[in-house]
């Protein structure tokens, strides 16, 4: 959904590199067409480090470029667990662990 200035991004079910193109496509249409973004991750059932890396790679554009990207509501699940693995959250001060935990206590 896109419309003033705002859009709303779902993904669900399986996020990997299998299926990457599209998510990269619906992102960057996004964050081209809207100045606010909001993801909804919460109905992710697996995903992989190039899904993660994709939404770090959003973020930072979106940063730079002076728009809103963020989640809907804290990751969980497959991606936090994807996270943690990875060692994106090694740091909970980072910018990039509140992005991803919203402030929340993982």
């Amino acid at each position: 959904m896109i419309n003033s200035g705002k859009s709303a991004i779902s993904f669900a079910g399986e996020m990997a590199i299998s299926n990457i193109g599209a998510a990269r496509d619906n992102i960057g249409a996004a964050l081209r067409e809207n100045d606010s973004v909001v993801v909804d991750i919460a109905a992710i059932d697996e995903t992989d480090l190039t899904f993660i890396q994709l939404i770090e790679s959003a973020r930072r554009k979106a940063a730079e470029t002076g728009r809103d990207f963020r989640l809907h509501r804290p990751a969980d699940g497959a991606v936090l667990e994807v996270l943690r693995r990875g060692g994106f959250l090694d740091d909970e001060t980072s910018e990039r662990a509140k992005f991803w935990l919203q402030g929340t206590a993982q």
